[in-house]
């Protein structure tokens, strides 16, 4: 079900929000209930007849809450950093593990949107999209998004 921040099911709440830091006009939300880890994109919609929202399109990723500590663990701990340093073994992009039973995926990306930053791909392979015929859901997050736009803190809190 695509979740809208301003009506939000009982138990879930919108515990942050910032620029996405991707593309202009966009935002990111960060909803969470005791169970649940939302990632709301927000995107103005070019289209008159397909709006989530009014003037949006929303796009959603949705993860087990407590893969927020394991997002956070495998994006600071083992794709950022070297080998050397005790990450990921050189050459090795991606990270993917069964967390709370779902098939999580981190995978370390060179061009993401329109500054064609770095950053992560964060995928989850146990759900499928909610409005695309996929068998998965997506999202990007750039490094800068994670640092500057305080993304990472967000994460630890929860």
């Amino acid at each position: 079900m695509l979740l809208h921040t301003d009506n939000l099911p009982s138990g879930y709440q919108v515990k942050a929000s910032m620029d996405y830091l991707l593309f202009d006009d966009e935002k990111l939300f960060i909803v969470a209930s005791d169970n649940e880890l939302v990632f709301i994109k927000k995107s103005p919609s070019p289209y008159e007849n397909r709006q989530d929202e009014p003037g949006l399109l929303l796009y959603q990723t949705e993860f087990p809450r407590t893969a927020a500590a394991w997002l956070v663990n495998t994006i600071e701990n083992r794709l950022w950093k070297s080998a050397a340093e005790g990450g990921e073994a050189s050459g090795k992009n991606s990270v993917t593990e069964i967390v709370a039973g779902e098939e999580l995926t981190v995978r370390r990306v060179m061009s993401v949107g329109d500054d064609r930053d770095k950053g992560f791909t964060l995928i989850n392979s146990s759900r499928d999209s909610i409005k695309f015929r996929e068998n998965y859901q997506e999202i990007q997050v750039s490094d800068r998004l994670l640092k500057e736009g305080g993304l990472l803190d967000v994460l630890r809190k929860l």
